[in-house]
């Protein structure tokens, strides 16, 4: 029996940096991708240029309506796999891991999934890759269904998408990627946290100043309290205990990114904000 198709879908807004990187990786993989759908959020600067040099293995949809969650829907809408893989602009995924999801996705129970996260552009990754799969690690729950997915790095079966995505917020306030783990847990699907889903992803959100990355952080706990009516507590109070230990670490986190730039002499990237509208239905 033949797998999955496979359809990778990457929304992208002012990623002109980070783009052609993230699609080199995809096109890379031992298990190739069936289709690849970047959409381009209305950018203004030279991601478009960057997206022609790739028009004939890659469809480069458009989305008017400003914001991720936009991007996001437009492309899983338009991807005809039976698996789609969604990742960032910033995302840089290891060769072998289009297999991995293949092999995950084997497993007929598993309607969605999501992985740990490795920072390619930090001193001593491997340390801030361990603290990340701590804190992930702890928002699993004993029976393996979790009430979120990481935009970075996740995978869904197209029929559960098409089933969820009516149900959806799209609210500023809080995460999108959240927002659809989240709704997957009310629907009764399961989310499975598999660690041999490993991406890389940039650590660019913690250069900006401490009130941005404040501001980012509060959006997960934003997000729960959102949906606390519907949702345990427990989700709550970890979103709220996981910000307060990262503001914490914010210097340190600061620390590791802009000293890895400073020591290749690359440009210290700031993240884009992609600015979002509309409200949760």
């Amino acid at each position: 029996m033949s797998g999955p198709r496979i359809s990778v879908v990457i929304p992208a807004y002012n990623e002109e940096s980070m783009i052609g990187a993230c699609l080199e990786a995809v096109l890379a993989q031992s298990r190739a991708a069936d289709e690849v759908i970047v959409v381009d959020n209305n950018s203004t600067d030279r991601t478009a240029e960057i997206l022609r040099g790739f028009q004939d293995r890659v469809i480069i949809l458009g989305e008017e309506r400003q914001g991720v969650q936009h991007a996001r829907n437009r492309g899983l809408n338009a991807a005809t796999g039976d698996v789609i893989v969604r990742i960032d602009a910033d995302t840089r995924l290891p060769e072998g891991h289009l297999a991995a999801v293949e092999a995950t996705f084997g497993d007929p129970s598993v309607d969605a999934a999501t992985g740990p996260v490795r920072y390619y552009d930090v001193t001593l990754p491997r340390v801030a890759a361990r603290g990340d799969a701590i804190i992930r690690g702890l928002w699993t729950v004993p029976n393996g269904r979790l009430d979120w997915v990481f935009g970075a790095n996740m995978a869904i079966r197209r029929p559960i998408w098409l089933a969820v995505a009516a149900t959806l917020c799209a609210d500023e306030q809080f995460h999108e990627d959240l927002d659809l783990g989240i709704h997957l847990r009310e629907g009764g699907y399961s989310v499975r946290y598999a660690r041999d889903l490993v991406a890389g992803t940039s650590s660019r959100r913690v250069k900006g100043d401490f009130t941005g990355f404040r501001h980012y952080l509060l959006m997960t706990e934003r997000g729960y309290a959102q949906h606390i009516g519907r949702l345990r507590r427990g989700s709550y109070a970890r979103a709220w205990m996981t910000a307060r230990f990262l503001l914490a670490m914010y210097p340190m986190m600061r620390w590791l990114h802009t000293s890895h730039h400073r020591r290749h002499e690359l440009p210290i990237v700031v993240a884009r904000k992609n600015p979002m509208s509309s409200v949760c239905d």
